[in-house]
């Protein structure tokens, strides 16, 4: 069963609002008291969210007893588990919630996690926040809040169905060392199941070697691994074994997370047919005609089902997933190469007022306007534009250092702020605030992202619609709207340099300061 268990980045890491909006709440408390107390989380005083909350306290044998079961997981599981040991769940998601509960009461942190349903055909997940709790008595209370992660199953479930082809995602299983040994099938399709014999469930119950052992056998496991730490898609024709008669496929591997999927086309009467006709050369012309389409429609359904899992929703831009990576990637590049890379990060000024004059539709409309501001002028192929969440963006910026960065955000804030939206006849106007640093050639990227948070966060507390450069140790410059000189080398901004092996560069020498970046005299 796929399952997965994180301590940390749970704020960035959940989907669901409720999930982030708890878990804000739980910190805000523990800040206060190490011991969070129950009645803040109480179902009797959560509304609508009890629905999706279910409380554990302790039972003399040790388990846990459900105190709280909502209405819409009873709706969904079809059953009141109100009362009931955790015990007498039985299966490997049984086990998977002890443990996770075990956990949060030996470490006291929350714990976000991810698991397949058991119990639907969906191709969906479930995310759980887990929180430990104590009653007025002392006594441990576990209080978790349960929300489908639907990734537009509907629309993946037609695409994916629709398909003549057996389309399979896989998740790599590694040992301790990291190397792959298994995979966990994240994604079938129906006619996927029909060519393995068994039912979507059973597939997505399996491991993929002990459903498929002939994939190892027959090498193809070893190069699809191959496509999943590379990144090298592959393809390919081979015969495939059946009960009645030898059979061909076509196979396309792409990298997909980490792990790969497949798509497997059989092309066995095709390829019977090209046998057949070999001698005429208009019917070769045809086929080969045919093979070209098919490939193009395959590769046309790859880029929808890349495009649905990297990209927002509801603006276009990537999403943190997708940025994350491309900053990693980023970096990763400059490192190699020697040339600089810079992020800007960008919040859009008073959104909630917004969202409360206009409603969310008019605050939808100036997010998915603030991308189309963001993307102007970038260059294609090479700059990256994404969502963090919520009115938060980070644009990366290769082969761009600090000073050309700055440029770049004074001009996206230039065009925020001359911009408006016609919203039922009203108009809306917004501003950014804008955050620059450049990688320094030996910091994580965390540290980088911090530091363009840090300027960003100066750039607020100057007055909004700011841009603001992170210089290096601590020095953060707020630029001003009007009437500022250019902005030249500083004496604050260092130069770039790349890391060396175990990360032992030296800092370059500094440079001679600028009038418009230069370090106020100490008094």
């Amino acid at each position: 069963m796929y399952r997965e268990m994180f301590h940390k980045g749970i704020e960035w890491r959940a989907h669901a609002h409720a999930i982030r909006r708890l878990y804000g709440n739980w910190m805000a408390l523990r800040a206060d008291n190490p011991d969070v107390p129950f009645h803040e989380f109480d179902p009797a005083t959560m509304g609508d969210i009890a629905d999706d909350m279910i409380v554990f306290r302790p039972a003399g044998d040790g388990y846990m007893v459900y105190a709280h079961y909502g209405r819409s997981l009873i709706d969904r599981v079809g059953t009141d588990k109100t009362g009931q040991a955790s015990s007498r769940i039985r299966e490997a998601v049984g086990a998977f919630f002890r443990e996770c509960n075990a956990r949060v009461l030996e470490s006291g942190e929350p714990l976000l996690t991810l698991h397949r349903s058991a119990l639907s055909g969906q191709v969906h997940l479930w995310e759980r926040l887990v929180l430990p709790c104590r009653d007025t008595d002392g006594e441990p209370v576990i209080v978790i809040i349960a929300k489908p992660r639907q990734f537009r199953d509907d629309l993946l479930a037609a695409v994916l169905d629709a398909s003549l082809d057996a389309i399979v995602a896989v998740h790599l299983v590694r040992d301790d060392s990291g190397t792959p040994v298994d995979g966990e099938f994240v994604s079938v399709n129906r006619r996927a199941a029909e060519w393995s014999g068994v039912t979507v469930d059973a597939m997505l119950q399996s491991s993929v070697l002990t459903l498929c052992p002939w994939l190892a056998e027959s090498g193809l496991w070893s190069r699809y691994v191959d496509v999943a730490v590379t990144r090298e898609p592959l393809q390919l024709v081979t015969r495939y074994p059946c009960a009645d008669a030898e059979r061909w496929l076509e196979i396309a591997c792409v990298p997909f997370g980490d792990g790969f999927m497949v798509t497997q086309a059989d092309i066995t009467e095709r390829k019977q047919a090209e046998d057949a006709m070999r001698q005429s050369q208009a019917e070769y012309a045809r086929a080969n005609a045919a093979l070209k389409a098919e490939i193009l429609r395959r590769k046309a359904l790859e880029e929808e089902l890349s495009h649905l899992a990297t990209r927002d929703s509801l603006t276009g831009a990537l999403n943190r997933r997708a940025i994350t990576q491309g900053l990693r990637d980023a970096i990763a590049r400059s490192a190699r190469y020697a040339h600089p890379v810079s992020i800007v990060t960008m919040d859009l000024d008073h959104f909630k007022h917004i969202n409360d004059r206009f409603g969310h539709a008019g605050g939808d409309a100036v997010l998915r306007r603030t991308v189309d501001l963001l993307t102007h002028g970038l260059r294609e192929d090479v700059d990256l534009v994404g969502r963090l969440g919520g009115e938060e963006f980070v644009v990366v910026l290769p082969h761009i250092g600090a000073e050309e960065a700055v440029g770049v955000a004074r001009r996206m804030r230039a065009l925020l702020a001359a911009a408006s939206i016609d919203h039922d006849d009203d108009e809306i106007r917004f501003t950014g605030s804008f955050g620059v640093a450049a990688w320094d050639g030996r910091e994580t990227m965390d540290r980088l992202l911090s530091r363009a948070d840090a300027a960003l966060y100066k750039a607020k507390a100057a007055g909004r619609d700011r841009v603001a450069l992170d210089e290096g140790e601590g020095e953060i410059h707020v630029l001003g709207l009007d009437g500022e000189m250019p902005l030249q080398p500083s004496a604050d901004l260092p130069a770039f340099s790349p890391s060396t092996r175990q990360g032992t560069a030296p800092r370059a020498p500094r440079r001679a300061s600028s009038p418009a970046l230069a370090r106020p005299p100490k008094a």
